[in-house]
């Protein structure tokens, strides 16, 4: 059965895998269920329609699954597999029973302060330095990497492999693959390091800095139609197309969050 602190308030054992430990002062709600090989330290605050995955581990001070300001519970809340919250992390639910839900991937660190908002999502493997804010329905797909004090806007996406330098705000969509720098952020040059740790090879790499240096030339805004199109046609690969789909999605919407085909109707 589970090793449970005699000084924890855990409301439901039997929501507990038989391998979690969950550490004194810490309060586990009703409805929350958490999966094999888990680590629950002390003081840490699980509550509201929370999963949390398998093999995490969650530091003194978060809280998870709580309501956003104003909204009634019963948002969901899922962490997946082998995440690891660091202290003073705060996971929002989602803002109702019949919402998205607030839903992390796999395999993600978020490090001292982040805070993600309702009904965010998290794609896996991502890296999220301190005091990051990944505010309501915003979109992290995989692999990204944060500076701290990364702020993402309600209902942006940050691109796969992207990294957002200290500071960064991301108030529209940015590009997979992508380094983001200012505030607001604009893309500034293709995130080498992550592509080649993450596998990429060096042709491929060419190719996205090739398609990098037609799209984005230093003017702000979105690229026109046209360039769009040059793109797509010069280069043939999967990741290039990837990143003018994503681009082509992002500006159909004026306000430069990414509609996908069937929210764009």
């Amino acid at each position: 059965m589970a090793v449970i602190s005699p000084k924890a308030d855990v409301i439901s054992p039997a929501g507990l895998a038989d391998d979690v430990r969950v550490g004194p002062f810490t309060h586990v709600g009703p409805d929350v269920t958490v999966e094999a090989g888990t680590v629950v330290h002390n003081n840490v605050t699980l509550t509201g329609r929370t999963r949390i995955g398998s093999g995490c581990e969650l530091f003194p001070g978060c809280v998870v699954g709580c309501a956003p300001a104003g909204a009634a519970p019963g948002g969901r809340c899922v962490i997946g597999d082998g995440n690891t919250v660091r202290e003073h992390v705060i996971v929002e639910a989602g803002e109702s029973p019949d919402s998205p839900g607030t839903v992390l991937g796999s395999n993600n660190l978020l490090m001292v302060g982040c805070q993600v908002a309702h009904d965010a999502h998290l794609g896996d493997e991502g890296l999220f330095a301190n005091f990051t804010r990944i505010e309501r329905h915003a979109r992290i797909e995989e692999f990204v990497r944060t500076s701290g004090f990364t702020v993402v806007r309600p209902h942006a996406t940050v691109g796969a492999y992207a990294f957002t330098t200290g500071y960064a705000r991301i108030d529209t969509d940015a590009p997979p693959y992508a380094i983001m720098q200012g505030f607001p952020s604009r893309p500034r040059a293709v995130n080498t390091e992550n592509l080649r740790r993450c596998g990429f090879d060096a042709d491929t790499i060419a190719r996205i800095k090739a398609a990098f240096r037609a799209l984005f030339d230093g003017r702000d805004g979105f690229p026109e139609a046209d360039r769009l199109a040059a793109v797509e046609r010069d280069f043939a690969d999967a990741p290039v197309r990837r990143l003018v789909e994503s681009v082509r999605l992002a500006a159909a919407s004026p306000t430069g969050r990414r509609l996908e085909p069937a929210e764009a109707g």
